[in-house]
């Protein structure tokens, strides 16, 4: 908990200064550049600098104690499934494959893994940057961020569209994965009896279909996935455009100055890049989340029970 709260002071300040730099981009335009004031913009140019290295610096700290909590976290939790499967019955293990109880210790628990180390700290870092983004195109001009508004309200659609099938793929992703794996462990275990008894091609049959399943599932994972960014990439050049185009007439108009628009302009881009990110990461979410379904389904199995009716001894001699 201790890391957890530096973690989130340094995403905190990380994401304020990269909102920050962009803003004095106004008046360094207004009140350095068009004045002709070098002096003082050297001044401000170090300041920029030492905010840069600032946010870096603080990104670089949350990202490396990620590292540390997600290892620390996930050893616990193959401790704790490894221990579980000690106390489970032997009808577990006549119902559930080898393999796919392997699978769950590594291809799930390495999804699991990389969500806590990247995609976790990267949403909550690229969710307050989004919000310290929005308030600043609010403070600079309320009515060019409708603008902004409605091209945010498109990716969203995108999002939840998109985002719902993504996470189903996943499940059945992850699920033909694990049922693949099962089949492998008990076909290579097994191939003395499969020769014995002539059963490759029969072998070869059932997993040719696990397999076909397993490439169709993640074929269409990665489908939505990989659609997701170039949409968002899309909807977030339109809005730059037309935002530009607005805001230049609102300057030539006077009602802008420049150094704002230049701010603004940057902000626009900026807006965009957390959905964009967030909406990247989702997928790594999705596919944690299949993986983490089927750890707490092991987790939440019912224990083998001592009913009274026997005492079971060690044997002796």
């Amino acid at each position: 908990k201790a890391a957890l709260a530096v973690v989130f002071v340094c995403l905190v300040i990380s994401s304020v200064g990269s909102v920050m730099s962009s803003y004095l981009l106004k008046p360094i335009i207004n009140d350095y550049i068009l004045v002709g004031d070098f002096a003082g913009l050297l001044k401000m140019l170090a300041l920029l600098l030492g905010l840069f290295l600032l946010s870096g610096l603080c990104s670089y700290a949350y990202a490396r104690i990620m590292v540390h909590i997600s290892q620390r976290t996930v050893a616990q939790m193959r401790q704790d499934l490894f221990d579980k499967l000690q106390s489970l019955p032997l009808r577990y293990f006549d119902t559930h494959q080898s393999g796919d109880l392997m699978s769950r210790f590594t291809n799930d628990m390495d999804t699991v893994s990389d969500m806590i180390s990247n995609s976790f700290a990267s949403v909550v870092s690229n969710l307050l940057t989004f919000v310290c983004t929005v308030v600043m195109l609010v403070y600079l001009n309320w009515a060019l961020t409708l603008i902004t508004f409605v091209f945010l309200g498109l990716m969203l659609l995108v999002v939840k569209s998109v985002g719902g099938r993504s996470r189903t793929s996943f499940q059945q992703q992850q699920a033909a994965l694990g049922s693949l794996n099962g089949y492998i462990e008990e076909m290579i275990e097994g191939q003395k009896v499969i020769k014995v008894f002539h059963h490759e091609q029969k072998t070869l049959d059932e997993f040719s279909a696990r397999n076909s399943a397993y490439r169709d599932a993640a074929a269409m994972a990665q489908t939505y996935a990989g659609a997701m960014m170039p949409a968002m990439g899309n909807l977030s050049r339109i809005n730059y455009a037309v935002t530009c185009c607005v805001g230049g007439l609102l300057s030539i108009s006077g009602v802008f100055d420049i150094g704002s628009l230049g701010a603004y302009l940057l902000y626009v881009k900026q807006v965009s890049q957390p959905v964009g990110q967030i909406s990247q990461q989702v997928n790594t979410l999705l596919a944690a989340a299949a993986g983490a379904e089927r750890i707490f389904a092991v987790m939440d199995a019912q224990p083998e029970t001592d009913e009274g009716k026997t005492v079971i001894v060690r044997v002796e001699k």
